[in-house]
């Protein structure tokens, strides 16, 4: 082909493509054909929550993050507890919870603070009728030491929990002496992230290693010796 002729061929489809065609609309349509415009976007809803076997929905938060969650909720019968026990939940796995019975002389439940402790919060257990019609009301507090004291723990023999008790940092009682303790962190970390945290804490300890801090009988006391 001759290179001249090139160009003007590719102008020539160019135009023909550019042309438009020449019709009418009564050209375009049969009679027996119609114009529907398209739908806008449709937005699909998330299939509904269904229950069965007498569930209802129950619409909540998630209890780790807090989001929003829906899910089918039975109510169960109360559970029925043998003399000598109340009911109460425990929580097998994360966010579940199931009833169960406890001892009313459970170890865990604490009703008053001992060995130098303070209580800052009471939280009801149960409240309720128990198994022989007794009315029963069963609370645990929480304990704590006091803002200048600081918590040992001490396993006594024969025991399988350890016991916690309240020691004063200073002015230490007779049975006791002074030791120190090093943060061991901040004895090689630099000044700016330790800021007025101290390398050392001075507190009092029995002289005995075996030996148990004794207490006044008021709450709160701080310890008088070690036996």
């Amino acid at each position: 082909m001759d290179p001249r002729l090139f160009p003007i061929t590719l102008s020539f489809c160019v135009a023909v493509m550019a042309t438009p065609l020449e019709t009418t609309m009564t050209d375009q349509l049969r009679p027996s054909e119609t114009v529907t415009e398209a739908a806008g976007p449709k937005v699909t809803a998330a299939p509904r929550l269904h229950c069965t076997d007498g569930s209802t929905i129950l619409h909540t938060t998630d209890c780790t993050m807090g989001t929003p969650v829906s899910y089918c909720f039975k109510e169960e019968p109360p559970i029925e507890c043998d003399d000598g026990f109340f009911p109460s939940v425990w929580h097998p796995d994360h966010c579940m919870e199931q009833s169960t019975c406890f001892p009313l002389d459970a170890v865990w439940i604490t009703t008053e603070c001992s060995n130098g402790a303070i209580p800052y919060t009471t939280k009801t257990l149960y409240d309720g009728t128990l198994a022989g019609g007794s009315s029963t009301v069963i609370r645990a507090v929480s304990c704590s030491c006091a803002t200048d004291q600081w918590y040992s723990m001490t396993m006594q023999d024969g025991s399988s929990q350890c016991d916690t008790f309240c020691m004063p940092y200073e002015s230490c009682p007779p049975g006791m002496t002074t030791s120190v303790s090093t943060n061991e962190f901040c004895a090689t970390a630099t000044a700016d992230v330790c800021h007025g945290v101290p390398a050392e804490t001075s507190y009092c300890q029995c002289a005995d290693p075996t030996g148990i801090p004794v207490y006044t009988e008021q709450p709160g006391a701080t310890a008088i010796g070690c036996v």
